[in-house]
C-alpha cells in the first residue's frame, strides 16, 4: 500500500520504467525455507519443479475482466517509448485542460488503481485478501508527499506526519498476519534532502567507515545524541540527531512486530548517506534475524563490491544480513547528472551488463544464504521473468547442494 501518494510520484514512477508498485507476483523473497525445499509467496518448491510463468489462467484468477482489460491498456501505453519519455507533461497538460477534479476522478480508478494497493486499511486489507487467495504475499511500500519543501519553518511537521505514516502502516501490516511481513519505507521522508546530500558527501562509503556506522548505531541504541560527524555544521547535526532518533522509532515497531524493513534506494547522490542508515539499524536491530535489509542497485557498476563490503561489515559486528536486489529506477537522471557534472556515468553501459551485475549479486547473496543458514536474507525484486527463474533455479541448487 501507499499512503500519502501524490500524482507526482506516480508519473515519475512511470517514467523511471521501474514501478513502485504493488506487483506482487515477481517481489519475491526466495531465502527463506528449510533444506530439503524453500518458500516462495505461498507455495514449495521441490527439487525438479520450477516456476511457470506461462499459466495465464493462474496468474490472473484474481483479476476481473475489467482489470485485466485496464491492466493491458495502461501497461502497453507505459511500453511506448515516446509517451514514457513525455507522460508528466502530457498528463500535467491533461490535468489543466480537465481540471484537477475531473482528472483525479479518471485517474484513481485506473491508473492510481493500477499501481496502488490501497489508500485506507479497509482498501488495503480487501486487495490483500484477494492476492492471499492465489497464494500471494504483500510487500507493503509507502510512498510519501514530495512536492512539499522540507526546509522550510513546518519542515519538522512534515517528517514527523511521515513517520505517523510510516508507523502506522507497518501496524498495519504486522495486523494482516502475513507469513513474513515486510515493508519498504524511505529514510529520505523523515529528514531534509540536503541534509542527506551533505552526509552522502561526507561519507561516501560507509562501510570502509565502521566507525561511523557504529556511532550512528550507537545513537539510536543509547539515543546518545551524536555530537560531530565530518564537517556537518551545527544545524545539520541537529537535523540528524532529529532524523536518528525517528528512524529508532521505526526500529522499535520494526522489533516489536518482527516486521521486516527493506530499506530503499534513491539517487547516487543521496546513496551513502541511505546506506550508513541501513547499516547502522542493522547493527541496531539485525541481532537473531534479519529485519532490515538494504537495497542494491544494480544497474550501477560498483554495487556488487558495494555488497561485499557491506557483508564484511556485517559479519565483523556479528549481526545478519538483509539485502533486497533491484536493477534500478533512475537511469536517466543519472546519466544526465554524470554528463552535467562531468564525472564518469556510473550506470551500466547495456540491459545485459546490467543482468551480469544482477546475477553476481544474487550468487553472492545465494551462496551466503546456503553457508550461513538463517543469518542471511536476500529478496530477488525483480520485473524479468528470467532473472526470477535463475533466482529460484538458484536457491534449489543451493538447497539440494546441487
Amino acid at each position: 500500500m501507499q499512503r500519502g501518494v501524490s500524482y507526482q510520484k506516480l508519473l515519475d514512477g512511470l517514467q523511471q520504467r521501474t514501478w513502485n508498485l504493488p506487483f506482487y507476483r515477481q517481489q519475491n523473497t526466495i531465502a527463506s525455507g528449510g533444506r530439503h525445499s524453500f518458500a516462495i509467496t505461498g507455495h514449495r518448491f521441490t527439487q525438479n519443479e520450477t516456476i511457470n510463468f506461462d499459466d495465464a489462467e493462474k496468474a490472473c484468477q484474481s483479476k476481473t475482466t475489467l482489470e485485466l482489460l485496464r491492466s493491458s491498456l495502461i501497461l502497453n501505453a507505459c511500453s511506448v517509448e515516446t509517451f514514457v519519455k513525455h507522460n508528466y507533461k502530457i498528463l500535467s497538460w491533461t490535468r489543466r485542460l480537465m481540471g484537477r477534479s475531473v482528472f483525479n476522478a479518471m485517474m484513481r480508478p485506473t491508473v492510481y488503481k493500477q499501481f496502488v494497493g490501497g489508500d485506507d486499511f479497509t482498501s488495503f486489507q480487501e486487495t490483500v485478501s484477494r492476492l492471499q487467495t492465489v497464494g500471494v504475499r504483500p510487500l507493503v511500500m509507502v510512498t510519501l508527499e514530495e512536492d512539499v519543501k522540507d526546509d522550510g519553518p513546518d519542515a519538522d511537521q512534515l517528517f514527523d506526519r511521515n513517520l505517523k505514516i510510516m508507523k502506522d502502516c507497518m501496524e498495519m501490516t504486522a495486523a494482516l498476519g502475513s507469513q513474513n511481513p515486510m515493508m519498504q519505507i524511505k529514510p529520505s521522508g523523515l529528514f531534509p534532502l540536503a541534509l542527506c546530500k551533505s552526509v552522502s558527501a561526507e561519507i561516501p562509503f560507509p562501510s570502509s567507515e565502521p566507525e561511523v556506522v557504529e556511532k550512528i548505531a550507537n545513537s539510536m541504541e543509547t539515543s546518545k545524541e551524536v555530537t560531530k560527524l565530518g564537517n556537518l555544521s551545527t544545524i545539520e547535526i541537529a537535523q540528524l540527531n532529529k532524523a536518528l532518533n525517528r528512524i529508532k522509532q521505526i526500529c522499535k515497531v520494526a522489533m516489536e512486530r518482527k516486521l521486516m524493513i527493506l530499506v530503499d534506494a534513491e539517487y547516487t547522490y543521496l546513496n551513502p548517506c541511505l546506506n550508513l542508515l541501513a547499516l547502522a539499524m542493522m547493527l541496531h536491530c539485525n541481532g537473531s534475524e534479519p529485519l532490515v535489509t538494504n537495497t542494491y542497485q544494480n544497474y550501477l557498476k560498483e554495487t556488487p563490491n558495494i555488497l561485499l563490503k557491506d557483508i564484511e561489515l556485517a559479519q565483523t559486528h556479528g549481526v545478519t544480513f538483509g539485502a533486497k536486489l533491484v536493477r534500478g529506477a533512475y537511469i536517466y537522471k543519472e546519466r544526465a547528472l554524470a554528463s552535467e557534472k562531468g564525472y564518469p556515468d556510473p550506470v551500466c553501459e547495456t540491459f545485459e551488463k546490467t543482468t551480469k551485475n544482477y546475477n553476481r549479486s544474487m550468487d553472492i547473496m545465494m551462496e551466503k544464504v546456503a553457508k550461513h543458514p538463517g543469518k542471511f536474507c536476500v529478496t530477488i525484486a525483480s520485473h524479468n521473468e528470467d532473472t526470477v527463474k535463475r533466482g529460484t533455479n538458484k536457491r534449489i541448487e543451493t538447497s539440494f547442494g546441487l
